[in-house]
C-alpha cells in the first residue's frame, strides 16, 4: 500500500523510532512511503527559517526523504494540505499524518489515515468498505 507522508508525520519519523511497523504491514500489507515534492518544498522552508532543534529535525527529515523514501511530484494547489488530499483521492493511497485539519479532511473524503501514537503507528480511520474487513 501507498503511504503519503505530510511534513509533519516526517518532521516525528525524523526525530522518534517507529513501533508496531510489522504489526500495521500485516493488517495492510508492505507500506510504500511516498513523499510529495511540496512537502520537501515545506521542510526547507523551517531548515531555512525555524530555531535551531526545528531546522536539524527538518534538515534530517530531508535526508531521510532523499535516502530512503520515494519522492512524487503533485500538482500544487496552493496549499500543501490540498495537494495531498487532492493526490490521495486520485490515487487511492493513506496518508501519513499528525496534522488534525489535513485528517478530518482525510476522514471526510473516506481515505485511510495513518497517525503515530506513543511513537507507535497506528491506523487512526478506514474507509468504510476496509472497516468492516477488520470488525
Amino acid at each position: 500500500m501507498k503511504v503519503l507522508c505530510d511534513t509533519s508525520f516526517l518532521m516525528v519519523l525524523a526525530s522518534t523510532p517507529l513501533k508496531r511497523m510489522a504489526k500495521i504491514e500485516m493488517e495492510l500489507g508492505k507500506l510504500t512511503f511516498l513523499v510529495p515534492n511540496v512537502v520537501i518544498g515545506e521542510l526547507k522552508k523551517l531548515e531555512a527559517r525555524a530555531g535551531p532543534k526545528r531546522s536539524l529535525i527538518a534538515k534530517t527529515s530531508i535526508e531521510i526523504a532523499n535516502s530512503k523514501l520515494r519522492i512524487v511530484e503533485l500538482p500544487n494547489y496552493g496549499r500543501v494540505d490540498e495537494s495531498i488530499l487532492e493526490y490521495a483521492k486520485t490515487s487511492n493511497c493513506a496518508v501519513a499524518t499528525l496534522d488534525r485539519n489535513l485528517k478530518i479532511a482525510l476522514r471526510r473524503n473516506n481515505i485511510l489515515v495513518i497517525s503515530l501514537s506513543n511513537n507507535r503507528l497506528i491506523i487512526e480511520s478506514l474507509p468504510e468498505e476496509q472497516y468492516f474487513k477488520y470488525c
